[in-house]
């Protein structure tokens, strides 16, 4: 699919894209690396298409290059504004291939179905872990068998936590070349520790190239001054003030929210007697305050005729595309302080940065503070400051920090054990606190939660905050932790626990005479307000099917048939499996046509037909109305029944592991429990040899188990994440199993 373009060259396919503009050096060296076989670590300048690089590939790849692109990025609002670029890009180039935008607060694609996934860091690990963040965990090896088996880009690198995010990435890398998938790392400022860690490593050396872009080679940035001034003192508002009378978009950035409402309080009535839109953006608004506060900034500094000022957070640092001439800012960590100064005359054009000192580190580490102001004040001052000395001030402060994570081989070895332990259990939260440190707690108002139902307690808005500023500032106050949990019927319920301890993760509940929300200013924590009232939701359009009567031999047809739409739809996946089984694609494909044909082989067990209605002699049934829906579980069952057939084709006994969990969890991932059984029905025969028949497999239906007198268990409820090949074995084919299970109710 992705050789549609055969006809077009890679620089015509980006002049397309690209609006007739011809592309630079780093963008063609990227695709044709990709086109000989290589993996990429792009090191580029901001607002050097970087994006236009990664998906351009996809046209261009070798043979085996995946059509099926995954790309991470860290913050919810630059997969919504990369995704809509990809788009823009692929309806340019006239391509049919789909972008799906998928993070925690915009779930489009769950399942990974679309051509170009774009999701945030955590989204991407959760899927490849069978523990989606956006999905039941019982579905979670669905999107499992794409992030195992896809092209996976890593954008804003430098943006992911060091200790964790960034050695998350790194798993995932060195599993994708184990498994010769192409992998490709974008940033504008990662220090050179970095770069070397990937030319040095004796399994990713010789198949990846280092690509690095120019700041001569974009004429934006080219044709940027901007220079860099030191204040050896605090920033207060009579700086402000002074600057409105010869800027027009100003940029303030503080280390903490509360200390950008303070200042956004001191001089916004004063700044708008100059006629300035004021704005304050930080991360404690409810998601629609905030998305409202960046349309109506970015609209204002981007009109000419407007004078703006913006005050904000570590939020602008990434995701938030806009540019200001002047730029106050709070001496911060050099990745943190790039990415600040590149909001300034982010287009081209002049502009100042005025960097100034501050009383605290926090939430910075205080040596990073010392050794940032010590190299700013001394080295930086007044200096015109590119891409070149933004990667001198990085490598000069972070390269040997970079250098001791990135050698941390044991690190690495915890992390991907605890990213098993947590696709073992199915535990998100052991997902999540291997790519950033947990910090925040979820907060809400309220001054009687007692007499809220559960489904209001649900909908109220839930604010993250750091764990931190709660124990600073409720030591005193009125709150309860909400407990979420069930009662002895498995109905869901909550209990209220007064002034529990502060953790992250967490729910709790503030009384208001201790927070105030406001939909300008955001969260304030020491002030009186007033309570806040559930959002009450749209209801959603529910795309479930709903079962009808259909015997098993009907619906094991239409598996089938759905089974070749998948299958054609999911090429990449099919040949990834084809390679790790070392047989060829009409063995491969037999293979999965059993495991699709069988997963419900275990609804002709007797008891679970009788349970249903339907006696010896009589047509058995594969699904009837949810009404009359049976308890008795099956999928076990048809794993235990079919194995002996898988076993018998697969030489190796992991491979056919692989194949009887894929078919066990079809419904519930981790399911183990195997009852007593007798298939009292064979009509799974005639299907069963008719298929071994027609790809040439070695087996038939003699081979399949007719009957189990004793309970057991499963060889294990999930494979080790560590087992590599058996388990992207099973989560490709759990993928086959299950979308042809679901597509196959819009089968007539």
């Amino acid at each position: 699919m992705h050789r549609i373009l055969d006809s077009v060259t890679e620089e015509e396919t980006f002049r397309i894209a690209l609006d007739g503009n011809s592309p630079y050096p780093h963008q063609l060296k990227t695709v044709e690396n990709f086109a000989n076989g290589k993996s990429v670590v792009l090191r580029a300048p901001c607002g050097s298409g970087k994006t236009e690089a990664c998906y351009v590939s996809l046209f261009f790849g070798k043979n085996s290059f995946p059509c099926k692109l995954i790309y991470s990025l860290p913050t919810r609002a630059l997969v919504e504004d990369v995704s809509e670029r990809i788009k823009q890009g692929i309806c340019k180039i006239g391509s049919p291939l789909s972008v799906s935008a998928q993070h925690g607060a915009n779930s489009e694609d769950p399942f990974f179905k679309s051509n170009i996934i774009v999701a945030t860091i955590d989204q991407t690990v959760g899927a490849y872990c069978c523990t989606p963040l956006s999905l039941p965990v019982h579905l979670g090896n669905i999107p499992a068998g794409a992030a195992v088996s896809s092209f996976l880009c890593f954008d804003e690198a430098h943006v992911y936590d060091h200790i964790l995010g960034l050695q998350s990435m790194l798993v995932l890398i060195e599993r994708a070349v184990e498994l010769e998938l192409p992998f490709l790392v974008m940033s504008a400022t990662l220090p050179d520790s970095f770069i070397e860690w990937f030319k040095n490593h004796e399994k990713i050396g010789d198949k990846v190239a280092i690509v690095e872009g120019n700041d001569a080679d974009v004429p934006k940035r080219l044709n940027r001054h901007v220079v860099l001034r030191w204040n050896g003192k605090l920033l207060e508002p009579k700086d402000l003030l002074k600057s409105a009378y010869s800027w027009r978009r100003i940029m303030v950035v503080c280390n903490t929210v509360n200390r950008a409402q303070e200042l956004y309080s001191f001089v916004k009535d004063d700044l708008e007697k100059y006629d300035f839109n004021v704005y304050l953006l930080h991360s404690r608004f409810l998601d629609q305050h905030r998305k409202l506060i960046e349309d109506h900034a970015k609209a204002s500094l981007k009109n000419p005729d407007k004078k703006t000022c913006l005050f904000t957070t570590q939020v602008c640092e990434v995701g938030l595309d806009i540019s200001c001439d002047l730029l106050f800012t709070e001496l911060a960590p050099p990745d943190s302080l790039v990415q600040r100064i590149g909001r300034c005359a982010r287009e081209g054009g002049s502009g100042e940065v005025w960097v100034f000192d501050v009383e605290h580190s926090a939430p910075y580490d205080n040596a990073e503070i010392e050794s940032s102001k010590k190299y700013t004040s001394e080295i930086l001052d007044g200096k015109r400051f590119g891409w070149n000395d933004e990667l001198t001030f990085v490598n000069a402060l972070l390269n040997d920090k970079f250098k001791l994570i990135l050698n941390d081989k044991k690190h690495r070895d915890r992390i991907l054990l605890s990213l098993g332990n947590a696709a073992f259990k199915g535990d998100r939260y052991g997902v999540e606190s291997n790519i950033r440190e947990l910090l925040s707690a979820n907060l809400t108002i309220h001054d009687s939660p007692d007499k809220l139902s559960y489904q209001e307690i649900l909908h109220m808005p839930w604010i993250d905050v750091d764990v931190r500023v709660l124990r600073r500032h409720l030591t005193n106050a009125i709150f309860w932790q909400i407990r979420f949990d069930h009662d002895e019927n498995g109905e869901p319920k909550f209990c209220l626990i007064p002034n529990a301890p502060l953790h992250p993760y967490n729910y709790y509940i503030v009384h208001p005479n201790y927070a105030v929300y406001d939909e300008n200013f955001g969260l304030k924590l020491g002030e009186r307000g007033a309570s806040l009232s559930p959002i009450i939701a749209p209801a959603k359009i529910k795309h479930e099917f709903e079962y009808q009567r259909e015997s098993w031999e009907e619906h094991v047809q239409r598996c089938l048939v759905a089974f070749d739409n998948v299958r054609s739809r999911e090429q990449h996946c099919f040949e990834k499996l084809s390679r790790l089984l070392e047989l060829n694609t009409i063995q491969t494909e037999g293979l999965l046509a059993l495991s699709v044909a069988l997963h419900d082989l275990g609804k002709l067990n007797k008891p679970w037909q009788e349970s249903i209605g339907v006696t010896t002699g009589d047509i058995p049934l594969a699904h009837i109305p949810f009404s009359k829906r049976t308890k008795i579980t099956h999928a076990t069952i048809s794993a235990d029944a079919s194995y002996p057939l898988f076993r018998k084709i697969l030489s190796k006994r992991q491979h056919s592991i692989a194949f009887k969990l894929a078919i066990a969890h079809h419904h519930h991932t981790r399911a183990e429990a195997v009852e007593p059984y007798t298939l009292s029905w064979t009509n799974y025969e005639k299907i069963v040899d008719k298929i071994c028949s027609e790809y040439s497999l070695d087996a038939s239906s003699k081979d399949i188990r007719k009957t189990e007198e004793h309970p057991k268990k499963l060889e294990t409820p999930m494979f080790n994440l560590e087992s590599i090949f058996p388990y992207t074995i099973y989560c490709i084919t759990s993928r086959f199993i299950r979308l042809s299970d679901q597509e196959s109710f819009g089968i007539k």
